[in-house]
């Protein structure tokens, strides 16, 4: 069983620390101190960071952005993967594009009704570096003759790939500033055409809030490949400015499915522990504010030329 409590001695406290700065948005800025540097590496396309932090643990940086927080990361890891496996509740194959610290992994191994997990990242290092450092967290995967892990970029594997999977998790950070989005549409058909008939995909989209226009623009992008496009949150402490937003794209599947008797009867059937997933909380999460369920409901007619956010004031897309 994994440790959720974190420990933080008075050593620790008086202990100096560097300072690990974050930008979230223009104006924006996140600092968390580093109690501990366990280490900082170059793959040439990214730059890592590994500290520890008194309250959130163990982190994993990406560029100076938050990957992966000891504390925390069951939070995300569940919602990502228990919401889709419970509400199809056949899947036998899956796939995820990205999943670098192999968190989501984790998790998805849990049902045993998975007989495959194949996972596509083209940078292999980090997957070491998460490996090495987060062996709490995804230890079981690499003993797990279930898993593959492929050395090629997620994007190419499904544009060529004539694999075909239940239910695909795409765990993949929106860049910022002008970086391209690798959420494009021709990505998301490419996506569908690895789907087997009644499957599903998830996709981490963005923070609605700080970036309403990656929001929006990614749910007209799902909106306009699937027939049932929608999304749900799910609050992550270590990621500054409110919840995520999970993608949810299927050819049949509503996210309202099943109802809540056969979710709690299929939670029971799988036999998981969870720390944050109930299927209570799963249905809860698809409830949407009034202004993300606008933009979700606006999505379909959203013009992508026209640079008007429509979820608030804030017109970050970083």
């Amino acid at each position: 069983m994994r440790e959720r409590r974190i420990v933080i001695s008075e050593q620790d406290v008086q202990s100096p620390a560097r300072l690990c700065e974050q930008r979230v948005a223009p104006g924006v800025r996140m600092i968390f101190e580093a109690d501990r540097v366990v280490d900082r590496a170059s793959s040439g396309s990214h730059e890592t960071l590994v500290i520890d932090n008194a309250y959130f643990g163990r982190m994993m940086m990406i560029d100076d952005a938050v990957a992966l927080s000891s504390a925390d990361e069951f939070i995300y890891h569940e919602m990502m993967s228990h919401v889709p496996l419970l509400a199809h509740g056949q899947v036998e194959r899956v796939l995820i594009v990205g999943g670098r610290d192999c968190g989501l992994a984790e998790e998805v191994l849990k049902h045993h009704g998975v007989r495959t997990l194949v996972q596509v990242d083209a940078d292999p290092s980090i997957v070491k570096l998460a490996q090495s450092y987060f062996a709490g967290i995804n230890a079981s995967v690499f003993q797990d003759e279930r898993f593959q892990l492929r050395d090629v970029n997620g994007i190419e594997f499904v544009t060529s790939t004539d694999e075909l999977f239940d239910l695909i998790l795409v765990d993949l950070t929106e860049p910022g500033g002008t970086s391209p989005t690798p959420l494009t549409e021709a990505f998301f058909r490419s996506v569908r055409g690895c789907l087997k008939s009644g499957g599903l995909v998830v996709a981490r989209l963005a923070i609605p809030f700080l970036q309403p226009l990656a929001f929006s623009s990614a749910m007209s992008r799902l909106s306009a490949v699937f027939p049932v496009a929608s999304a749900y949150l799910v609050p992550v402490p270590s990621v500054f400015g409110g919840p995520v937003a999970i993608g949810w794209a299927s050819n049949v599947l509503e996210p309202g499915q099943p109802g809540p008797d056969v979710l709690a009867a299929r939670f029971v059937s799988a036999g998981i522990e969870t720390f944050y997933y109930t299927p209570e909380v799963h249905r809860a999460s698809f409830a949407l504010p009034r202004h993300i369920k606008h933009a979700v409901s606006a999505a379909a007619k959203y013009d992508q030329e026209d640079s008007r956010p429509v979820l608030g004031p804030a017109q970050s897309t970083a």
